[in-house]
């Protein structure tokens, strides 16, 4: 082989390896669904496999403002439509620029700028709007089982909400994005530091980063796998990365232009990928590859 040939070879091999070669995740795309405005936010429902996602439905420019065009979508499990507008914006209950959900028991919880709106699942009831003193940008949420947690982009706090909708704040990364919770622990991403950290739910203990900044150009989402793999979507980077459970080794799974908050269905290893300047949301099946 000659030497010019030897080092074709060698880039090659370079090239597999970072693309995931070897044991690790891979996400098999099974369907990806157009039609939304600019979707920011998936979330599955683990008793029925439903799929809501989050609508800001204006120019990028105009993303945190109070004008009353977003709403909601509902996909059936395996990421087949089924309702564009399952919740639209209305004059008693706006919604903004809804953008991170949670559901905790029989409830979707949605950042909306400075406030949270609460719908019921069974989608009878006009839903409730939840106040969030000192909000600035509410941006992603998640549930530890009984509250709901919302982060804020510009304090770089989080909030935690109870059942009867009263908050208490505890500190975030700066810039605070995704937020996610896995046996107990509290984990978070700052948009502004590209990184990933450890949060405290109880609020005691300052954030702990994970030291894997250099890997990433602008952190959105976050989701932990059941063996401890962390997911997190790149939005500037337009990539989607599994974090490795010792917090040292990163992967690029999925190549996606602006991917936002994504949503983690465990019992059918299904992940589901806003594409927010696509207006598109795409559905993969995770599968673990022993080589």
């Amino acid at each position: 082989m000659s030497a010019r040939a030897c080092v074709v070879f060698s880039l090659l091999c370079v090239a597999a390896a970072g693309c995931g070669a070897g044991p690790g995740w891979r996400a098999h795309e099974m369907a990806s669904i157009g039609g939304f405005d600019a979707p920011e936010c998936a979330v599955v429902d683990p008793a029925s496999g439903l799929v809501y996602v989050s609508n800001i439905a204006t120019a990028r420019e105009e993303h945190w403002t109070d004008d009353g065009t977003g709403f909601i979508s509902r996909l059936k499990a395996g990421g087949i439509a089924d309702v564009m507008k399952w919740k639209d914006s209305t004059a008693a209950l706006p919604l903004n620029g809804p953008k991170g959900m949670c559901i905790v028991a029989d409830r979707l919880y949605v950042a909306d700028n400075t406030r949270v709106v609460c719908y019921g699942l069974a989608g009878d009831e006009p839903g409730r709007r939840i106040e969030v003193p000192g909000a600035k940008r509410l941006n992603d949420m998640a549930t530890d089982g009984s509250s709901a947690f919302v982060s804020d982009t510009v304090t770089g706090k989080v909030y935690a909400i109870d059942a009867k909708g009263a908050t208490r704040e505890l500190q975030g990364p700066p810039s605070a994005n995704g937020i996610a919770f896995f046996k107990g622990r509290m984990f978070g991403v700052s948009w502004g530091l590209h990184e990933v950290y450890e949060l405290d739910p109880a609020g005691k203990e300052e954030p702990k980063p994970f030291g894997l900044a250099k890997h990433f150009k602008g952190l959105d989402g976050i989701e932990v796998l059941d063996d401890g793999t962390f997911i997190v979507t790149d939005f500037v980077g337009g990539k989607v990365c599994t974090i490795s459970p010792d917090r040292k080794t990163v992967h690029e799974i999925i190549a996606v232009h602006s991917a936002a908050d994504i949503g983690l269905d465990r019992q059918r290893r299904m992940l589901y990928v806003p594409s927010l300047m696509s207006n598109a949301v795409s559905a993969y099946k995770l599968e673990w590859k022993k080589k």
